[in-house]
């Protein structure tokens, strides 16, 4: 469950590709968040984010990637690139994280997009970037998303400025990285990866109606086959079962916002038969949506 930091940290869910975090003003929105009662399903958005493991293990999902964070470790994301996080079996994880707009460290025409954000983000820039307090350079980068984090968190005097300075350090030591190695993509890679986050947004957009593999692949013009191929090698699921579970996790996030019935839950996220939802939710989280209500409200 994301906790309420201060006035500036967004609460609730924030899987939905694409929505703006933080202001117009200031464009970053930053998380505490325990994993135990919900889990962030694919998604991706034109912003940074930056995770930090506080309480370990953790899984960070980047791409065909999967990522384990210890305590003290992090994963700084790159922009546009699909991502999910969730809590390893073996315990409880507590996270913090902070999205943000390249445009708070500098706009377009400035020279701090040229020397920091072009280099982060250009086509053969490494999707993300492990973090680990062992390596000098990358215990630079913690630090400084960890002071981070803390101003929006507190609010000092002229936090905005830090808030600043301290991403604007980190993304130097990231994009120095970027020179030496950068990754090859292909323009299919490009397409494939485009596709694949329409077919997520079309999930999002109707979860709560009927979904099928043939709607999912319809909605960017694929075969059947093509999309369950597509799925499998980008986020090693089918399109079904990614339904199911974002269709789950938007149900956790009912169950832990409102007073809602079960059953009316399990219909407004798009589950038919109430049998068939309790199944699927105890499949997902390990126990009946009851059960999880009782446990995390």
């Amino acid at each position: 469950m994301a906790l309420n930091i201060s006035s500036n940290i967004v609460t609730g869910e924030k899987g939905r590709e694409l929505v703006q975090h933080g202001s117009a003003l200031f464009p970053i929105a930053c998380y505490a968040e325990d994993l135990s009662s919900y889990s962030v399903a694919w998604h991706w958005h034109e912003e940074f984010e930056y995770v930090l493991c506080t309480k370990g293990p953790l899984h960070v999902d980047v791409k065909k990637t999967r990522l384990t964070l210890q305590t003290g470790q992090g994963v700084f994301i790159n922009s546009g690139v699909l991502h999910a996080v969730e809590q390893a079996p073996e315990g409880t994880a507590l996270l913090h994280s902070g999205v943000f707009h390249p445009r708070l460290v500098g706009g377009m025409d400035t020279i701090f997009w040229q020397k920091l954000i072009r280099p982060m983000t250009q086509p053969d820039a490494p999707p993300f970037f492990l973090l680990d307090g062992l390596v000098p350079w990358q215990k630079q980068v913690l630090d400084c998303l960890h002071e981070s984090w803390k101003a929006v968190s507190d609010e000092p005097f002229d936090y905005e400025n830090r808030v600043r300075y301290y991403l604007s350090l980190a993304l130097r030591l990231l994009s120095t990285q970027c020179v030496g190695g950068r990754t090859k993509v292909s323009q299919q890679e490009q397409i494939a990866s485009e596709r694949m986050k329409q077919m997520l947004r079309f999930v999002e957009e109707h979860y709560a109606e009927e979904l099928t593999v043939q709607l999912i692949a319809g909605s960017v013009a694929l075969s059947e086959s093509a999309c369950l191929r597509s799925f499998r090698q980008m986020l090693g699921i089918t399109p079904i079962q990614y339904v199911k579970q974002y269709r789950v996790e938007k149900a956790a996030d009912l169950l832990r916002s409102t007073r809602l019935k079960t059953g009316e839950i399990g219909a407004e996220c798009g589950f038919t038969d109430g049998s068939y939802f309790i199944k699927i939710f105890r499949e997902i989280k390990h126990c009946t949506p009851k059960e999880y209500r009782m446990k995390f409200c």
